[in-house]
């Protein structure tokens, strides 16, 4: 089962780590209760992108919520539709605008629904006891009263946290917990290599430079910024250029740029050393 997992995963661009197939897997062979991954680690680990292609791989409806700090019980369940009664409705649930959970009740009902809430940990502690009452019972309850019920056993939620808070404990209780962390330097040169056909001394000058902001800057360069970004180097003209694509997608923070001028002098023109060496460009 695992390696079927591991290889429908690859196929569509995501490359599982051992103990995410475990997890996957677990959640496939559990009949009771919603099936809850919850994924702990840095941003740009793949969280969201391990939810998407899961959902993809099960030919699941995927339904996605990104959480913050003022995340309403309208967004989570089931609100007005203000447009709709201005314009007029000929039935009362003709006014309500479907959360995501609410979504998921009505995907769960005809297959199988993949949700993904995506960092919980930046809602106030109300709203995810709120989503703990649904990972129990799987019911949503409308404003007059109404209650709509999915199946549990056909809905995967994924909850992703950053860590800027600690998640309620009754909330680690009830799903899988997986600490998600970046690729090994090879995997993710081979992962780029593949998906930009990027000359792979440009793929390792550009992954030196994402590790660097990782490890001593303030953000975290996924890999996918990793790519856009090599992708948008073939435009490069000058090392100017390329300056200008590095503060586009690495570089985020004056921390970040400070991390690397303490370790390289000059990141742009190390890349566009590279890309000249390779004759490697294209473009207007």
């Amino acid at each position: 089962m695992f390696g079927d997992l591991k290889r429908k995963l690859t196929k569509i661009g995501y490359v599982p780590r051992r103990k995410e197939l475990v997890a996957l897997n677990c959640a496939l062979n559990r009949n009771n209760g919603a099936k809850v991954i919850i994924l702990e680690g840095q941003p740009g680990t793949g969280k969201t992108f391990l939810a998407e292609s899961f959902a993809k791989i099960i030919g699941a409806e995927y339904i996605y919520l990104l959480c913050h700090n003022w995340l309403s019980d309208e967004e989570m369940f089931i609100g007005l539709d203000v447009p709709r009664l201005v314009v007029g409705v000929s039935r009362p649930e003709e006014a309500y605008k479907p959360g995501v959970l609410k979504r998921a009740v009505d995907a769960s009902n005809g297959g199988f629904a993949v949700v993904c809430i995506d960092e919980l940990d930046k809602t106030p502690e109300r709203m995810e006891a709120l989503l703990l009452d649904f990972l129990q019972s799987g019911r949503v309850y409308g404003p007059q009263g109404e209650v709509w019920e999915g199946k549990l056993d056909k809905m995967f939620v994924f909850i992703t946290t950053n860590n800027q808070r600690s998640l309620l404990e009754a909330t680690l209780r009830r799903g899988f917990r997986v600490r998600t962390e970046y690729h090994t330097p090879q995997v993710e040169s081979d992962i780029l290599r593949k998906k930009t056909g990027a000359p792979v001394n440009i793929i390792r000058a550009v992954l030196r430079l994402a590790m660097i902001i990782r490890k001593n800057g303030a953000s975290s360069p996924s890999l996918k910024e990793a790519e856009n970004l090599i992708i948008d180097l073939k435009t490069a003209r000058s090392a100017e250029d390329v300056r200008y694509l590095l503060e586009g997608w690495l570089i985020k923070e004056p921390e970040d740029i400070n991390a690397l001028l303490e370790q390289t002098k000059d990141p742009a023109s190390i890349i566009w050393g590279e890309i000249r060496r390779a004759k490697w460009s294209g473009g207007n």
